[in-house]
């Protein structure tokens, strides 16, 4: 599992106030402090008085003792970026100097270590002494549980769900305001909600190792309702299969196949098997591929209007405005609104694109002969009005795209004119009124066929 960004951030948030306090009595390791040996003050031997007759002898010079934080340093450097060097040098460390100050950052390194070479046993009792000593650190307590989860007996089990049960209460009650000072509130929401979601999510895996499956189904679902993951969503599946509920089953799985799609960390072998899997108990249960299709598209509907939801309210425009001609259409380089009244008196097109359309290409070179016919015509204007649900996609896409026309937003004016496809190309007449309708795949006659409509809507003979 990956570390995100965010994520980290929230454990530090929720151990700054402890890992303050614990500076004053703990350094990181190699950091330079005084060492208890230079500390202390010896007293002065006594010295036997001096013969007279003895002759002058070279003092003895006995070499200084080692520096721990010297050579604390020193074991570091030398294992260089070798693990295994790393962690025998720690651990020699730790045998010359037990009681170090510097044994709880050590004991940091040691468990991440071990945990990068998949020698859990030993990252787990770092980790564990770690917490011993420092029961607030909430990074080494999920690295702890994500250990135990790995191992196969339920006490590990048992013992994990402990540990993800205090971060997920630590989470409810993290504070903001201790955020770091480079993140906003809104970045800081964001990962602790998808950090709650995973904790919610180990928590479930581990209960259904335990054959806890009530508890299990509803830990998936608190994560799931919280935020769509992939990973609630195959566990639900895998579940509701067992248990021979098959029709849920399928629907768990499509909804865990386009979630993972949606998601950089997953790889593409991973949800290739999600496919795999709902693919198959589909077929066991219908006899044919036959309407999983529309399962997928309901799925991947479903997940976009939860996720939407999760999202700040979106700026509604043109709310409350009826008449398509006084919607006010935002202009895609910024420079100002548009209102199709503007153009009162000419003939306006009105060209609905996508940045996702491949047809609105073909379709603008058909709109280029049509324009071409009625070039240095001032009262024929064009209209290139972007409905990509996403707005920042539209200029990108026109830096590396020719679309012709003004190049508007949509605001509304796509509801207000009922275009349910990408492309739409439609024509206004002098007053505002709808003289032609052109949606989808253009026919061969269409150049035509508008060309026909733009002469007629202006009066032209």
């Amino acid at each position: 599992m990956r570390w995100q960004p965010i994520v980290l951030a929230i454990l530090l948030t929720l151990s700054l106030r402890e890992a303050a306090h614990g500076q004053q009595a703990q350094s990181a390791p190699g950091a330079p402090a005084k060492s208890a040996a230079k500390q202390e003050k010896k007293e002065p031997a006594a010295k036997a008085p001096e013969s007279p007759d003895a002759a002058p002898q070279a003092e003895e010079t006995k070499p200084d003792a080692p520096d721990p934080d010297i050579e604390l340093q020193l074991t570091v450097q030398q294992a260089a970026n070798d693990k295994s060097a790393l962690v025998h040098n720690l651990e020699a460390y730790l045998v010359k100097y037990p009681d170090s100050p510097r044994r709880l950052p050590i004991y940091r390194a040691l468990a991440q270590t071990e945990m990068q070479l998949h020698n859990h046993k030993a990252a787990l009792d770092y980790a564990e002494k770690v917490i011993a000593l420092q029961p607030d650190d909430s990074q080494t307590m999920y690295l702890a549980a994500m250990i135990l989860e790995k191992m196969p007996d339920d006490a590990s089990q048992v013992h994990a769900i402990d540990y993800d049960t205090r971060l997920i209460e630590r989470v409810a009650k993290a504070d903001p305001e201790a955020r770091p000072q480079q993140m906003s509130l809104d970045d800081w929401q964001a990962g602790r909600k998808k950090f709650t979601v995973q904790l919610y999510v180990l928590r479930g895996r581990m209960e259904r190792h335990l054959r806890k499956n009530d508890e299990a189904i509803k830990d998936f679902n608190l994560g799931f309702q919280l935020l769509p993951s992939a990973d609630a969503a195959q566990n639900l599946g895998e579940i509701a299969e067992e248990e021979k509920r098959s029709e849920e089953a399928i629907r768990r799985y499509a909804s865990a196949f386009i979630l993972a799609g949606e998601d950089p960390d997953t790889s593409a072998a991973t949800q290739n098997a999600m496919r795999l899997r709902m693919e198959n108990l589909w077929r066991f249960t219908h006899d044919s591929d036959a309407g999983l299709g529309d399962v997928l598209l309901a799925a991947f509907d479903q997940n976009k209007q939860a996720l939407k939801a999760e999202q700040p309210d979106a700026v509604v425009y043109n709310q409350g405005v009826s008449d398509p001609l006084q919607f006010s259409l935002r202009q895609v380089d910024g420079k100002g609104a548009v209102k199709l009244a503007d153009h009162h008196g000419k003939i306006v097109i009105l060209n609905f694109w996508t940045s996702w359309c491949a047809y609105c290409r073909v379709m603008e070179s058909h709109l280029d002969d049509v324009r071409a016919k009625f070039a240095g015509r001032g009262d024929v204007v064009t209209l290139a009005i972007n409905a990509d649900e996403d707005a920042t996609l539209a200029a990108p896409f026109l830096l590396d795209q020719k679309i012709e026309g003004t190049a508007v937003f949509a605001d509304g004016i796509n509801r207000a004119f009922h275009v349910e496809s990408i492309p739409t190309v439609m024509v206004l007449d002098r007053a505002g009124k709808i003289a032609y309708r052109a949606q989808g795949y253009a026919t061969d006659s269409f150049v035509g066929d508008i060309s026909a409509a733009i002469t007629k809507a202006s009066g032209a003979q």
